[in-house]
This record gives structure tokens, sequence and C-alpha cells, in this order.
């Protein structure tokens, strides 16, 4: 896969997370039914700062994300234990929209690069934000999942 097909497909993936949630209330962001680790909006902000971090940290690439967004985020966060405010859905959205665009404009000519530290065995940028892919598929389904679960 080339790089152009990459960046394409990071798009593609993206609009189809976005698009799960153009019917979702706040209210419905923050519902957790039962069997559900986290909620709607915890994992769209875990989907953003995911793929920020792995291509910040493994990759070796300074790719800024707020700290709050880390706090809420990050693995291993869970929406019991935030405090203070939290990003609505439009800032989620809003942010999960331009990720795509300041990606492309930050890593194009580098996905080659080999990371900077071992991240599952992938040895290249292009290899782990390939990876984010998957994370946000997964991540998506969940989505879906919890949006069937609290659709009022």
């Amino acid at each position: 896969m080339n790089e152009e097909q990459l960046f394409e497909q990071i798009n593609l993936v993206r609009q189809a997370t976005l698009k799960i949630l153009e019917s979702v209330t706040e209210e419905e962001a923050d519902e957790q039914p039962e069997g559900f680790k986290n909620t709607i909006r915890w994992n769209l902000g875990h989907i953003y700062v995911v793929q920020n971090s792995l291509l910040a940290k493994f990759g070796g690439k300074t790719i800024e994300t707020p700290s709050r967004y880390i706090e809420l985020f990050a693995p291993g966060t869970k929406p019991a234990d935030w405090q203070g405010e939290v990003p609505s859905l439009d800032e989620l959205k809003q942010v999960l929209q331009e990720q795509p665009v300041q990606l492309k404009e930050l890593l194009t000519g580098q996905l080659e690069d080999e990371a900077a530290q071992a991240f599952l065995s992938l040895p290249t940028v292009g290899e782990i934000l390939n990876f984010t892919l998957y994370h946000e598929g997964v991540h998506t389904g969940t989505v879906k999942a919890l949006k069937e679960k609290v659709a009022t």
C-alpha cells in the first residue's frame, strides 16, 4: 500500500466512525450500559488519543495531544474516574475530523521512517499508522454497539 492509499484509508475509516455519531446525543454519549467498560464519549476520545500517542511514542513523531485528553481517554482510564469538564461531542467530532488532515500534513514522506521504539514488532511509522486503523475499527464497533443499546 502506498502512502496516498494509506491516508485515503484513514479518511475512509474516520468518516465511517463519524457517520455513526450523527444521531447520538450528549446524554447517550455518557450512558454506560451493563456489560460495557466505557461510553461512546470515552471510545471517541480514546481513538483520538491512541492514534496520536502511538505515533508520538513509538513512531517518534512530534504530535501534540492535549494533556486533558490523555487524562480522560488514555488506555486504562474510565468515565467513572473523570473529574471536571469533559469535551463535548461536537469538540470530539471536530478533533476527530481534523486529525487525519493533521497526520497527513505531519507524516507525508515519513511513513518509511524507522520507528523510534518497537511496537508489536512494527518497524516503521507507516506500519504503526496502519495499525491504528485496526484499533479504530475495534472501538468504532464498540461505539456502534453502545449506540444500539442507548438509543432512545
